[in-house]
């Protein structure tokens, strides 16, 4: 079995200041750890839902924007156990990795207590215990920006970070079971260089997952209301639909897909 543990369902400036909807991103546990974009209170978070970061195998980071990459530097003095370690890995896209950030001021510090730091670009992959990290295209205001699809022991889960959508898009997350996208604006809204929940409905209906997680929500999608938007896109797929709420798990095997708080 594998978990997913979400720290939050927020994105975009608004979100990040208010802290309406956390904005820690999420962890996957197979038979290794796996912090994915790790925002701003990922690792306050961690430790509210009993997620030790000190137990993390990885950072895997889509993007070097902050409510994305908040956190990623005191994830990895907390991987590293107060960096006195050699352990784990920074996996990323070239903005997170090549100097914008924590990076840029700390290079040597980072490389001299990872095991491994690697840059993804679309169609690179990675591996992380038995987990393949596979790199998915995006269309952003940073053009380095990468989303990811996971090879699990118990399938496939992708994640469609930041990104306005293009028609092959979907065929980079074909034979996901659990589809997590970053829905940050309603189905009458846009803003440019992201997702709306219309978007969500067309990707959902070219890739039929068995669920589908809303989280990147933003601060418009949060004062119209979220649950409508998530009803909208259920209703229109037939796929079950959640939000990413802050400390649910996804318990996950071969037969079924479960929640737990």
């Amino acid at each position: 079995m594998m978990e997913l543990t979400f720290l939050g369902s927020g994105g975009g400036r608004f979100m990040t200041i208010t802290q309406k909807r956390g904005t820690g991103g999420f962890i996957l546990k197979d038979d290794v750890k796996i912090h994915v974009d790790p925002g701003p209170g990922a690792l306050v978070k961690s430790w509210e839902h009993n997620e030790d970061p000190r137990e993390l195998d990885a950072l895997v980071v889509s993007h070097c924007h902050i409510d994305h990459y908040n956190d990623c530097g005191v994830l990895i003095d907390a991987m590293t156990n107060g960096v006195t370690k050699k352990k784990g890995a920074l996996i990323g896209s070239k903005s997170v990795i090549d100097g914008i950030g924590f990076h840029l001021q700390s290079k040597n510090y980072s490389e001299g207590y990872l095991k491994r730091i690697e840059a993804l670009k679309s169609g690179d992959s990675a591996k992380v215990g038995n987990v393949k990290i596979i790199a998915t295209p995006t269309i952003h205001s940073d053009p380095t920006t990468i989303g990811f699809k996971f090879i699990t022991s118990e399938g496939n889960i992708s994640y469609i970070s930041d990104t306005q959508y293009f028609p092959d898009l979907s065929k980079w997350h074909k034979d996901a079971r659990i589809l997590i996208i970053c829905v940050t604006r309603p189905s009458h809204n846009r803003v440019p260089y992201h997702l709306n929940t219309t978007d969500a409905i067309k990707l959902a209906q070219n890739i039929h997952p068995e669920l589908i997680v809303m989280t990147h929500i933003g601060m418009k999608m949060h004062m119209d209301g979220a649950d409508t938007e998530r009803k909208e896109i259920e209703d229109k797929t037939n796929i079950k639909t959640i939000i990413a709420k802050e400390g649910e798990k996804l318990l996950i095997d071969a037969l079924s897909i479960t929640t737990s708080l």
